[in-house]
Parts: C-alpha cells; sequence; structure tokens
C-alpha cells in the first residue's frame, strides 16, 4: 500500500502472524527482518529504542557489519507503509518509538486480560482471555532473539491460562479442558503443574486410570531425562487421587525450607529514586513481575549493590517463598569466581535440595523445577558475564530477579529480555545528603562550600563519598576542608580515597579490579586514553590515539564501556575524573615512545582534519612537515560545519597543542594553532585565543622561527582587536614585520600589512593606515595569488569606505569580490559584500545595498560567522532607518557583537539610541 493512501488508526496483531492494519487496509511490512523491526516496536510500544538495541534484538550477538545500514534501510521501508513519521514512526537522536495504543494490540490486550484473569480469578474472566488467543504460534516466521523470546513468553502466558482456567472449569467443561491440557503435554512434558492439573482434570471426568498413567510418564520422564522425582505438591496430588479423594489440593509440603538471605540493608541509603521505581514497576509490586529479570549495571562503586539489596528489602513481602543471595565474586580480586556449577550447588542447598546431580546442565534442570511456581526474590551480586548468570534463571514467570554487574550483559538482554538500569553518579544534592548521613548535618553545614566541592572531587561516586566521610570521622582534627585540599592535587588523589585497614574500601581497587578483567588490546587503549589531555574522545581521536582503523577502535571504546570504564553519549566517550586518574597512572607504564608515538598520531590527524579548511594559504618556509593520518578525517560541509565541529572539539585540540608543547614537539603545535585561525576568528573565545597563541610563540621561540613568530603575532593581533585594545594589536604587528625581511616572506607580509591597515583604521588613524593597504595591494599584485589579492583588496575597500570614498570602495571592492569567490574565502567574500553595501548605501543606491547586506548576511549565516552575521545585520539596519524593521535589525545585531565582546557593540548601541522610535520599541520584530 502506498504511504499516502494509509490513512485512520493503526492496529496490530502479533498473537499469530504478525499482521498491521491502517483503518480497514492491512499493509504490506515488507520482508522478515523488517517485520522483526516492526515486531519490537510494537512490542516495545510507547518506548523509545535506540539503534543499538535494534540492532541487538534483530541480529543478536553475531550482528554483520552491515546491519547498521540494513536498519536504517527497514526504518526507511516501516515509514513509507505507516504513512507520516510524526504520526505513528517517532524517530529523535535517542532512537525509535513507535505510537500504538495497548487497546488496539491484540498481544497487549492479551497481556492485559491475562492480569485481570488473575486479579478476578473467576472462569469467565479466563474464557475472554483464552478467547482472543488464535491457534498457532505467536509471531510466526518473524525472525530474531528478541521475538523469540517474546515468543516463548507469549507461549508461557497462553499455558498458564490454560491451566488456571482448567483449575477453575465446571464437570461440564472437563472433556474439551483435557483436550486442550493433553495437546500442550509434548511441548512441556516436565512442567509439573500442567501434568497435575491434567491427572485432576481426568480424575474428577472418571479417567482415573488416565490420570495414573499422566503421573507415571511425568515420573518416568523426570528420572530418565533429569534424574529428579516429582515435587512434593505432585506426589501430594498423587496420592489423593489413589485414595479417590476427589477435592484439589496443592499444599505444599510441610517444613519446606523459605530462605530469607538477603543481606543488611545500609542506614546510609539516599536517592535513587527513579531506579527503585523501576524496580519496583519491574517486579509487579508483588504480583507476576512484567519484567522477570532486571540488571543494574555500572561502575566499580557506583552502588549497584547496595541499591539491589535495598530493593531487595522493598519487595521481600511480595515474594512468600523465599529471598535468595548469591553473590558470584565477577570482579573480586579477593577469590575466584563461581562457576555456574558451584553457583547452582548453592542455591539448590538453599532451598532444601538434598540429592543434587553431578552435571551442571542436572542441576539448572532441577533449580528450575523446585522454582516452578513458586513466588522467589532472587539476587545475583557481581556477575561477570551473561554465560556466568543463565543457568542460574528460574525458568517459571512467578520469580523476580536482580542481577548486578560491572558489565552490560547484552546476552541476558537479547535472550531473556531484561530490563537494563544503568547507575550513573549520585545527583549532587544526592551526593551532599549522603556526607550529611554519613558526617553529620552540624559539621557539613559548618564548612557547607567545602562539602559541595568534596562531592566534585569524588565524582558523586557513593563508594568514593563514603571513604571520603569515614577519613573525616575517624581522624582527629581533620575538616571536610583539610581533606578537599588534600584531594584537590589529582596526582595523588587516588592516594587519599582509600582506607589503610581494608583493602575492598579503596577507589583504586575497585577501579583495578574491572581493568583486571580487559583483554591486551583494551587494556592498552585503557592506557592511551589516561595519556589523552582532552576531556573526550571520538571514534577518529580514539582511532588515531590507539594506532588502530575506526572500526577497531569503535570495538575497543566498546569494550570499556561495557564494564563501565567509559561513557557513551552519541559519538563522544568520557572517563569520570577519578576513573582517568587511575588511567593516567596506568598510561605512565607504557614506553616513552609509545606516548610520543601516540601523542603524535593525534596531532597529525587534527592537522590533517583542519587542514581541509584554508592549509593551502600556509608557506612552506613554517616549521613543520605537512601532517600524515591513517585515520580519515572528519569531511565538512561547509564553513559553518567546521566551525560546529570545532565548537565540539576546542577544548581537546587546545589540551593537545599544550602537551605537545609541554613535550618538545613544536612544530605541530604551532601548526594546530595557526589552523584554528578560522574558528577563532568567528567565534567569541579572543581571551583563549590569546592564550594558547602565547603557547604557541614560545614553541616558535624554542625553535627560533621567526617566520612563525610573525604569524602568530599577526593572529594575536586579530584577538587584541576583538578586545578592542588596537594599540596592543599594533604594536604585534609591527613586531611581526620586523621579522619578515627576506623575500619569500611576502605572503606573510601582505597578511600583516594588510591587518595593520585595518586594525588602524578600526583606531580612526585613517591617513596612517592608507600606506600600508596600499603596500599590501601592490605586492598582491607582484605575486597574483587569488587568496591575498582579495585580502588587500578587501583593506583598500574597507577603508575607503569608512572614510567615505564611494567610488573608490566600489572600484577596489568588486574587483577583490571576485577574487574572493575565486579562492572560496566565505570570510573574505562575507566581509567585501559588507563593504560594497556601505558604498552603494553611501552612493544612493538603497536596494542595491539592501540586497548586498542581505547576500553577506547569507554567506556569514551559512558559515556560521557571526561577526560578520552582525555587520550585515548592521548595515540592514542602516539602510531601513527610515521604518520599522531598523530597530529589531539593529538588536540582532547587537546581541551578535554583545556575544563576541566586540567593539561594534558599541556604535550599535548609540545607533538605536538615535532612531526616533528606540525608546517606545519593546520587542522584535
Amino acid at each position: 500500500m502506498a504511504a499516502s493512501t494509509v490513512n485512520g488508526p493503526l492496529r496490530v496483531e502479533g498473537l499469530g502472524t504478525l499482521r498491521a492494519f491502517v483503518g480497514d487496509n492491512e499493509i504490506e511490512l515488507g520482508p522478515p527482518k523488517q517485520r522483526a523491526v516492526f515486531a519490537i516496536l510494537a512490542l516495545c510500544a510507547g518506548e523509545t529504542v535506540s539503534r543499538g538495541q535494534l540492532i541487538d534484538r534483530v541480529w543478536g550477538e553475531s550482528a554483520p557489519a552491515t546491519a547498521a545500514g540494513s536498519l536504517h534501510t527497514y526504518l526507511s521501508g516501516l515509514r513509507r507503509v505507516l504513512g507520516p513519521a510524526q504520526e505513528r514512526l517517532v524517530s529523535s537522536r535517542a532512537g525509535y518509538r513507535l505510537r500504538l495504543e495497548r487497546e488496539v494490540f491484540d498481544v497487549a490486550v492479551a497481556e492485559d486480560l491475562a492480569e485481570r484473569a488473575r486479579v478476578r480469578g473467576t472462569l469467565d474472566a479466563y474464557e475472554q482471555a483464552l478467547r482472543l488467543w488464535p491457534a498457532g504460534t505467536p509471531f510466526a516466521g518473524v525472525p530474531g532473539p528478541f521475538v523469540a523470546q517474546a515468543r516463548v513468553r507469549l507461549a508461557g502466558l497462553r499455558l498458564h491460562l490454560l491451566i488456571e482456567h482448567a483449575e477453575r472449569a465446571r464437570t461440564d467443561m472437563l472433556p474439551e479442558v483435557i483436550g486442550r491440557l493433553l495437546a500442550e503435554v509434548p511441548a512441556h512434558p516436565f512442567d509439573e503443574r500442567l501434568r497435575g492439573t491434567l491427572m485432576t482434570a481426568l480424575h474428577r471426568a472418571g479417567r482415573t486410570a488416565d490420570a495414573l498413567a499422566q503421573y507415571e510418564d511425568l515420573r518416568r520422564g523426570l528420572a530418565a531425562e533429569l534424574g529428579i522425582s516429582p515435587s512434593p505438591e505432585t506426589r501430594d496430588r498423587h496420592a489423593a487421587i489413589l485414595a479417590d479423594d476427589s477435592r484439589h489440593r496443592s499444599r505444599p509440603a510441610a517444613g519446606v525450607l523459605r530462605p530469607a538471605q538477603l543481606p543488611h540493608d545500609t542506614d546510609a541509603f539516599v536517592g535513587r529514586a527513579a531506579e527503585l521505581l523501576a524496580l519496583v514497576e519491574s517486579s509487579g509490586g508483588g504480583a507476576t513481575p512484567r519484567r522477570r529479570i532486571v540488571m543494574i549495571v555500572g561502575a566499580g562503586g557506583i552502588g549497584k549493590s547496595t541499591l539491589a539489596v535495598h530493593a531487595g528489602h522493598l519487595l521481600r513481602d511480595g515474594y512468600p517463598d523465599g529471598q535468595l543471595y548469591i553473590n558470584l565474586r565477577g570482579f573480586d580480586p579477593s577469590h575466584t569466581a563461581l562457576t555456574p556449577e558451584a553457583a547452582l550447588h548453592h542455591l539448590l542447598t538453599s532451598v532444601g535440595a538434598r540429592n543434587i546431580p553431578t552435571g551442571r546442565a542436572e542441576r539448572a534442570a532441577l533449580w528450575r523445577s523446585m522454582l516452578a511456581d513458586k513466588r522467589v526474590l532472587l539476587i545475583i551480586d557481581n556477575a561477570a558475564s551473561s554465560e556466568q548468570v543463565e543457568d542460574l534463571l528460574p525458568g517459571g514467570s512467578s520469580c523476580f530477579v536482580i542481577v548486578t554487574s560491572r558489565s552490560r550483559l547484552s546476552g541476558l538482554a537479547v535472550r531473556h529480555g531484561a530490563r537494563r538500569i544503568t547507575l550513573g553518579a549520585l545527583t549532587d544534592e544526592e551526593s551532599l545528603r549522603l556526607l550529611t548521613t554519613l558526617i553529620g548535618e552540624d559539621r557539613v553545614r559548618a564548612e557547607l562550600s567545602s562539602a559541595r566541592r568534596l562531592t566534585t572531587l569524588c565524582d558523586r561516586s557513593p563508594l568514593a563519598l563514603q571513604i571520603a566521610a569515614e577519613k573525616v570521622v575517624s581522624t582527629v582534627g581533620v575538616g571536610i576542608g583539610d581533606l578537599v585540599a588534600q584531594l584537590e592535587n589529582i596526582q595523588h588523589r587516588l592516594d587519599e580515597l582509600q582506607l589503610a585497614d581494608d583493602a575492598l574500601c579503596s577507589v583504586r581497587g575497585v577501579l583495578s579490579w574491572s581493568f583486571a578483567a580487559l583483554d591486551q588490546d583494551a587494556s592498552r587503549a585503557f592506557r592511551l586514553l589516561g595519556l589523552f589531555p582532552g576531556p573526550s574522545v571520538t571514534r577518529h581521536t580514539a582511532a588515531a590515539l590507539f594506532g588502530v582503523g575506526l572500526e577497531r577502535a569503535a570495538v575497543l571504546l566498546d569494550r570499556l564501556c561495557a564494564l563501565c570504564l567509559l561513557e557513551q553519549d552519541g559519538n563522544r566517550f568520557t572517563m569520570h575524573d577519578l576513573v582517568r586518574a587511575y588511567a593516567a597512572e596506568l598510561s605512565a607504564e607504557l614506553p616513552p615512545g609509545e606516548r610520543r608515538d601516540a601523542l603524535s598520531r593525534v596531532l597529525s590527524w587534527y592537522r590533517v582534519t583542519l587542514s581541509r579548511i584554508g592549509d593551502d594559504k600556509v608557506g612552506r618556509d613554517l616549521p613543520f612537515e605537512p601532517p600524515h593520518s591513517d585515520v580519515p578525517p572528519v569531511r565538512f560541509d561547509g564553513q559553518r560545519d567546521y566551525v560546529r565541529w570545532c565548537g565540539t572539539e576546542w577544548q581537546n585540540i587546545t589540551a593537545v597543542v599544550r602537551r605537545a608543547a609541554r613535550d618538545g614537539q613544536h612544530g605541530p603545535a604551532i601548526h594546530l594553532t595557526y589552523l584554528l585561525f578560522h574558528y577563532f576568528y568567528v567565534a567569541a573565545r579572543p581571551l583563549e585565543w590569546l592564550d594558547l597563541l602565547q603557547v604557541a610563540m614560545r614553541a616558535a621561540e624554542s625553535l627560533g622561527s621567526r617566520v612563525a613568530q610573525a604569524v602568530l603575532l599577526n593572529h594575536s593581533s586579530v584577538a587584541y582587536s576583538r578586545l578592542g585594545r588596537n594599540d596592543t594589536a599594533v604594536a604585534q604587528l609591527h613586531r611581526g614585520l620586523e621579522l619578515l625581511v627576506e623575500p619569500e616572506d611576502w605572503q606573510h607580509r601582505i597578511s600583516l600589512l594588510a591587518n595593520l591597515a585595518s586594525t588602524l583604521r578600526e583606531a580612526k588613524e585613517y591617513d596612517a593606515a592608507r600606506a600600508p593597504a596600499m603596500e599590501a595591494l601592490e605586492l598582491a599584485r607582484r605575486e597574483g595569488r587569488d587568496y591575498y589579492l582579495a585580502s588587500a583588496y578587501d583593506t583598500v575597500c574597507e577603508l575607503a569606505a569608512e572614510t567615505g570614498r564611494w567610488a573608490e570602495a566600489m572600484r577596489h571592492g568588486l574587483p577583490g569580490l571576485e577574487y574572493a569567490r575565486r579562492s572560496r574565502s566565505q570570510i573574505l567574500e562575507a566581509n567585501l559584500l559588507i563593504n560594497l553595501g556601505l558604498a552603494r548605501h553611501g552612493l544612493g543606491q538603497q536596494e542595491a545595498a539592501e540586497a548586498t547586506f542581505g547576500e553577506a548576511l547569507r554567506i556569514s549565516e551559512d558559515a556560521g560567522d557571526r561577526y560578520h552575521e552582525g555587520l550585515a545585520l548592521f548595515g540592514l539596519a542602516r539602510v531601513r532607518a527610515g521604518d520599522a524593521q531598523a530597530v529589531a535589525l539593529a538588536r540582532r545585531a547587537l546581541a551578535r557583537f554583545e556575544e563576541l565582546d566586540a567593539e561594534e557593540a558599541a556604535e550599535v548601541s548609540a545607533f538605536l539610541a538615535g532612531l526616533v522610535d528606540y525608546a517606545g520599541a519593546g520587542h522584535d520584530h
């Protein structure tokens, strides 16, 4: 069906063959994996499912490299058949969400009816729930592990409805009920509740021999396949039938062990309200769990076990058959991790099993049998992997399992539909509350600012905060401020965050357990990340740092994220400060040559990437070799894209420049600073720019490169000019020109002369400005390079326009504009258009002036150039000074200049004050 014909509400069927309808028309859901994507979105209707989750749930753990592209194709196909995306399939940066109401999805209706039947307990309610179920398999033919898990869950739900309906059946209904139950036995030969209900129904129908035959078949099967006997409940039922007792009995055996193993719940528990709510909602609040398994994952010391135990105490009344706890020791440095066999032995012993089989599979089968139809809460703490956990999971739907791990445990999510709760740091307020609980309200209030700083230095980690609080409480004469002073030194912070008498109370120790779980490549990557001086990395920067390709870098980053040593936000990866401090300690173990090579690779990658904007103007006489990188550079879709990217990366780049200069890599440090000119020219960071230029200048002085010093002085003059310090800017330019004494310095002389003329013009020293402007033009004409011709013509044009020589401005501006376009310099093109606009306005050509300023505004907005955007807006405001739009335009210009801290803000303010309607203007148009 074409998307244009799709009208009406969406309705979905999944209890049999997957089908979807819009209005009265069935829509074509496409090939099997596209149907799988739709089924996943329907089963998760109302929730946002990330792209990564969709790939996991469609392909499983062996997803091909083409999975992301195929997923995009399938989602596009679904958009076409579902109609307007904003109505049914909603996409965002976080993922995709299908708008589907529960009452129009038969799976959701079936689940709701099943819950209602169990609450009401009436025969009619069960019949209504079963009536919805068609013959056949749910989601028949739909591939993928997630749908397979849903298929198993729905089949189990239908079986339990059949059993509970049969337990309530009237005598006249028994033949039909028996037929239904018998049809289920081949698929569930060891389900004792099914067999027991069937035995009772047969006995009630006068078929006692058949009932006893069912018991004998069950007993032989359990003995042969699992090495166990029927449960006490089933044996009781068998005995009742033998005694011709017609009353239905299903009492537990006397003396059944009901374990209560939850560890002590801490009195210092704070926060985690959202996570606790998620756990309670998943548990069903004591009814049948909505999600049988919940994983709490996060970094070491973040409070996973504490949350699990606290939630267990809140939920324990809903699980009267027992609460079990087992520590798998997945990341315990003092003990070997429990094998599944050992863990099963522990759990079976906990529930009173006497004859425990030796084999792993037999133990798992016995464990599931003993928990069948029991309401048990199981906390599996400190798991290392999905494989360590899977055999411990109960088989029925009445138990609730909480698993904690530093690993993501993707296998549990894919194969068992487990819900993942990722535990992060406490909030600022929660951290302060924890300190108050541990240290005391009076002491925290007395040093409130120090307490807030302490939470930051501890990364808001519960373990780190508890260690810090213990140091304050247990050490005489130590206040919160004293500890803060010791922790401010990042190199010794991990030394302070440990207790001398308890090896387990150490942030460094906890991090080391996670690090020990890494393979050789991932551990090297972690060390190299400790070397990187910036606050975040992308896959590109990581690939350069690690010396590997992009795909391999992505795998290594994913491994570190899986153990919560890294955090991912879109395409950026960050470390908490304490983790970074630990990685920095480990990076010192790398050979000096490897550390230097890693930094060199990152420097080269940044240089190659930034060279894509304006590097063709760099003189060959600057003190660095052309960069090379095996990692592909970022590709920019124009100047605006470049500026936006630099805005997200500038902290990393400037940190890399400082590290390079400190380590003696002076040439690359100078080059990278040089390449940031185009970004800083349009960004609102003149002070940061000057700070970085001083670092590069020291590097140039160390190399003794007069040309590099001159170039950096030229850039410094622009930054000083932006701050309104034109006298300093002029001094910088004169110093630079004194260094450029050789004939081959012509291109740098043109730039410095042009900037000198512009700076003198801004200082209103017009006569002094004319000589360097004309000298720059003469040099540019002699060399004949488009970019330098555009720059020189622009300087002369701007000087003429500002002094009211409109015809001269036009005479120099028009050829300059042509050269600017030929050299593809958007900054020069915008500046020349603004000067030509001023000239046309001065010549009385108002329509032409407005069009010229408008074109300059368009180019500036497209390039993300806020400085020239402000100039263009101001030019338009002056052209339209006679109408109501002038105030709005001028105010927009003022906002741009104030954002940049540019001196033009004063001129725009004066212009606004002079407008007739300024005093009464209350808003922009």
